[in-house]
């Protein structure tokens, strides 16, 4: 008679194999509200300006900026995370108390997120289930992703909606066929429109399906895709004409601020941004993977971490495995290293993706090398495969443990609470054109219109600005909308620019806050 306990650990595991998915979301939902913060949105400006565009679509004001003067249309943004937002907005219109439903969008959405990479390590990377479970759980449950996704950014959607995107577009390209060519096109404009950069893909489809000779699927994939992002654009294109310079850098078109900023520092300019942006992905590297470790053992696991996911990318562009995925992350990871912005927050978005191929070039590795009859190099694959998780572990476990996913927005947020109430606080200011520090916060939680003090310009990613730039920022701000009081804090750079800035008209500033108060408050006086 045979032993019913025998089949046990089998059936188990089979229900585990089977729930794979279901176990990483729930773990990464759980990790994602457990470090939940109460600080306000808006300390990291982006999250402001997308909490209000979207209070402006759900006001039927339609899809512009309600802090600046004018209500300039929103063009920084593609529009599908703040119409997310905006629907929340309407089923709780009350501000601030529902704040507390925008901070549990994205919890939701990186556990869907993480269920999605499950499924993409299992079915297209042909990976072990464990192998993709552990690595996703791994990926998700780190400093950089908890942080993001306690922000109220578009990255983990932008994340949630690339997984599945990447699984249609490969198996169009496989398999080709007219539904998977209008699945895959919805798919990709719908991902361009929560971040631009999902164009990618695009691209990588088109490319792949020219060489697979699939002619009808790439004309119908391009030209639909094409088409349903055509509405976004133009309103882009027409908006673009006659908006502010002054704004360009933080509200205005992306790929026009960026191609200014390249015609103004040439070769010169991306050799500097080049040269950051990689001394930034490798430090990244070695603290990801040597947390406790200097010197040349943090180097040594940063070049192996590298060389194994290049493995992995290289070992997915074949006929059959996943072209598009490794076409669309190389020309991901391109763009990234050119562009002139803090290079972590690209990579971060990612990191669940990243890992996976990390995983899958180890994986294939090894497969190959056991089959050649090569065990001692296979034993080495899985050597540096552990080392490396260990690493990775030991520094999420000691980041998570310290709180880091929350000190990144501690100072910011301090001084930017210290902004709203006193602006809160004086009944002066009601109704006035103020120009500040975290403008979007202070607009968002005081509901005044406010304009920054500064010009964010491409230059500044390598160059920092000195107290001149600032004064120059000032001026022209101040010629153009003529703000009628200045809201800044007394040690930062733009209190002393203020006080040296020589504004046109005979216009003067009053410093009317008493002294000691870190809060200034300057109102402009005219002849």
């Amino acid at each position: 008679m045979s032993d019913p306990t025998a089949a046990r650990p089998g059936a188990l595991l089979r229900t585990l194999e089977r729930r794979a998915p279901w176990i990483a979301a729930v773990t990464a939902l759980v990790a994602a509200l457990a470090t939940m913060t109460s600080d306000p949105i808006g300390v990291f400006n982006d999250d402001g300006i997308y909490l209000l565009t979207a209070k402006a679509l759900a006001n039927g004001m339609g899809y512009v900026y309600p802090q600046l003067p004018g209500l300039p249309p929103a063009i920084h943004y593609p529009p599908a995370w703040p119409l997310l937002l905006a629907a929340v907005w309407k089923v709780a219109p009350a501000f601030p108390e529902n704040i507390s439903w925008f901070k549990l969008i994205n919890p939701v959405v990186i556990a869907a997120a993480a269920a999605a990479a499950v499924l993409f390590g299992q079915r297209l990377l042909k990976l072990p289930w464990w192998v993709a479970l552990g690595g996703v759980v791994a990926a998700t449950l780190t400093v950089p992703v908890l942080l993001l996704t306690n922000l109220l950014l578009s990255e983990p959607l932008f994340l949630a909606l690339l997984l599945p995107t990447l699984l249609v577009t490969e198996r169009l390209v496989r398999e080709g066929g007219v539904r998977l060519a209008i699945g895959a096109a919805v798919l990709v404009a719908l991902l361009v429109l929560v971040r631009t950069l999902g164009g990618v893909v695009l691209v990588a489809g088109v490319m792949l399906l020219a060489r697979e000779r699939r002619w009808r699927e790439m004309v119908l994939f391009g030209a639909l895709t094409v088409a349903l992002l055509m509405p976004w654009q133009l309103f882009v294109w027409r908006s673009s004409v006659g908006f502010p310079d002054e704004l360009r850098g933080s509200y205005g078109p992306y790929l026009e601020w960026v191609a200014d900023g390249y015609r103004a520092g040439g070769f010169p300019f991306l050799r500097a941004v080049v040269a950051k942006n990689l001394a930034a992905t490798w430090a990244m590297l070695g603290v990801f993977f040597s947390p406790f470790i200097t010197g040349a053992t943090r180097h040594l696991l940063a070049a192996l971490a590298l060389l194994v996911f290049v493995g992995g990318l290289v070992g997915l562009a074949p006929r059959g495995r996943a072209p598009v995925t490794a076409l669309a992350l190389a020309g991901y990871l391109a763009i990234v290293v050119i562009w002139p912005f803090w290079v972590d927050r690209f990579l971060w978005v990612m990191w669940p993706l990243l890992m996976l191929v990390a995983l899958a070039g180890a994986h294939l590795a090894l497969t190959r090398l056991r089959a050649s009859g090569r065990p001692r190099f296979a034993t080495g694959v899985v050597a540096v495969a552990a080392l490396l998780g260990l690493g990775h572990e030991a520094y999420n476990v000691r980041g998570l443990a310290s709180g880091w996913e929350h000190k990144a927005s501690a100072d910011m947020t301090a001084a930017g609470v210290m902004l709203v109430r006193h602006v809160n606080a004086d009944r002066r200011l009601d109704g006035k054109l103020i120009a500040a520090e975290l403008a979007p916060m202070l607009a968002l939680y005081s509901g005044a219109q406010v304009l920054p003090v500064e010009i964010l310009t491409p230059a500044e990613h390598v160059v920092d600005k000195d107290r001149a730039a600032h004064v120059d920022e000032l001026v022209r701000i101040d010629r153009r909308f003529r703000p009628e009081v200045y809201v800044v804090l007394a040690a930062g750079p733009f209190y002393a620019a203020l006080q040296a800035a020589p504004l046109d008209s005979g216009r003067t500033l009053l410093d009317v806050t008493p002294p000691g108060v870190p809060v200034r408050t300057l109102f402009v006086q005219t002849p």
